[in-house]
């Protein structure tokens, strides 16, 4: 990928957009600790079991943000910061959560050591710089290439992971499905998560020194770093099959949204969710962090949060209504149940509508088991539901050319029996509502200091 000009404040790297970098960070700081907590088997399990965080392009654990001049942790610094401010709490017990940091670029691995001296100092660099064989902090540290630092990573003990692809501009597909292969054996373990960043809008508007895309598919016409960025797309997908609906003279907004679903459906080959968190760091910049994941109750726990943060309103159909427009369609369901208990094919379809990303699923949806352990019986259920109208065949197929039968929500169906809508797209938070924000009014007033400080100094 093209690289670009990086700039630091001290040891952070100098980043602006409080709708993007900070925001950003402040998802990771909240997403981090709840996975953790999960995956680790919670107090019931006293938190031991094995889990790691593998930031694939750490930085250098700090970010200043220009717009208002202070410096706050990465997504690297978070990770660290769980990691070390809990280890040996008897709460939370973080022993066996390892963090893996990559970087290549030099510069800003140097950065990230002398973050990790001032702020952990407790953290033996020699350490975890040195052979993963005789590392036993559970800390890693690699200045590699992301080819060179998968070899090493193989050789570590991860259990539960949660892999971090933050470049400065997009990941390969090659390195998405490398990670991907080695983690998953079979269709949709819940293992493992990926978070991609992806800057949707520099694909069409350029970037520094990187050209937007052409709108034409004929080579003929494009100039030299225009078929550097091509290039590199068909590196970002994985083949050239994008080029032909997203080279064309279609409104940027549209071409956006045609790029990000076309790379959803190549991620959703190997997860059962993926969710596009959009940013708005400035004016017409969009980009959209990735979460990728088998889990639902992560998925809508996540979604909840960012939707909280950036003033997207809650998803909150009316659940009374639905079930008694359900009954209404299907009374014969009510012969399964007794007292104020509801069947089984309403359970399910509720928790879609309500729980699943895009509404889709599969009989093996862990929160499918809080009702009942049958595999069969949930087979049955939500082909029964497929039947009735309400899910319908999902048509990408999984990375393993599996049997599994996927679904997805019919919403025509639901609105038309049920009354109940989809949940509304996540739209980014821009600058102008971020002044609305509580966030928003803490940083007006930290200016509006930082002003009358600097009069008093003049």
């Amino acid at each position: 990928m093209n690289q670009l000009t990086l700039e630091f404040v001290d040891d952070a790297i100098s980043l602006s957009g409080l709708t993007g970098t900070r925001l950003k960070c402040d998802v990771i700081g909240t997403y981090y600790p709840f996975w953790w907590k999960i995956t680790s088997g919670g107090k019931r399990a006293n938190y031991q079991w094995n889990t790691a965080i593998v930031e694939l392009n750490a930085a250098t654990g700090e970010v200043y943000i220009k717009d208002t001049g202070e410096t706050i942790l990465g997504s690297a610094g978070h990770a660290l910061d769980l990691k070390i401010n809990h280890f040996g709490d008897e709460e939370l017990l973080t022993e066996n959560l390892k963090i893996v940091l990559v970087e290549e670029d030099n510069d800003c691995y140097d950065h990230l050591k002398r973050v990790i001296r001032r702020r952990w100092p407790e953290v033996p660099l020699d350490i975890i710089e040195g052979s993963t064989s005789e590392n036993t902090s559970n800390i890693y540290l690699f200045n590699d290439t992301l080819e060179d630092a998968l070899l090493k990573i193989d050789e570590l003990e991860l259990g539960n992971a949660i892999f971090y692809f933050d470049p400065l501009l997009s990941v390969t597909w090659d390195a998405i499905e490398k990670v991907a292969k080695s983690r998953m054996e079979t269709p949709f373990e819940t293992r493992t998560e990926f978070i991609i960043f992806l800057f949707t809008s520099d694909w069409f508007l350029g970037r520094n020194d990187f050209e937007a895309l052409p709108c034409s598919p004929d080579e003929k016409t494009w100039t030299e770093g225009q078929r550097k960025s091509v290039l590199e797309a068909d590196s970002l997908f994985g083949d050239q099959e994008w080029r032909k609906d997203i080279l064309c003279e279609k409104p940027i907004e549209i071409k956006e949204e045609i790029l990000l679903e076309l790379y959803k459906k190549r991620l959703q080959r190997w997860f059962r969710y993926v969710l596009p968190m959009p940013f708005n760091p400035k004016k017409n910049q969009i980009f959209h962090l990735i979460l990728c994941s088998n889990y639902e109750a992560g998925v809508n726990r996540t979604k909840n949060a960012y939707a909280s943060k950036t003033l997207n309103p809650p998803y909150k159909p009316d659940n009374n209504q639905a079930y008694r427009n359900f009954i209404f369609h299907h009374p014969e369901t009510g012969q399964y149940v007794t007292g104020r208990r509801k069947p089984l094919m309403w359970k399910l379809l509720w928790k879609i509508i309500k729980s699943h990303e895009e509404g889709i699923c599969d009989c093996y949806c862990k929160d499918f088991r809080e009702y009942t352990a049958s595999l069969e019986l949930i087979s049955r259920t939500l082909e029964w539901l497929r039947s009735k109208g309400y899910l319908e065949d999902f048509e990408v197929k999984d990375a393993w050319g599996s049997s599994l039968h996927r679904y997805v929500l019919n919403w025509n169906s639901i609105r038309q029996k049920l009354r109940v809508d989809p949940p509304p797209r996540l739209t980014p938070l821009s600058p102008d509502e971020f002044n609305k924000t509580d966030m928003g009014k803490v940083v007006e007033l930290i200016k509006k200091w930082k002003q009358v400080l600097a009069k008093k100094r003049g």
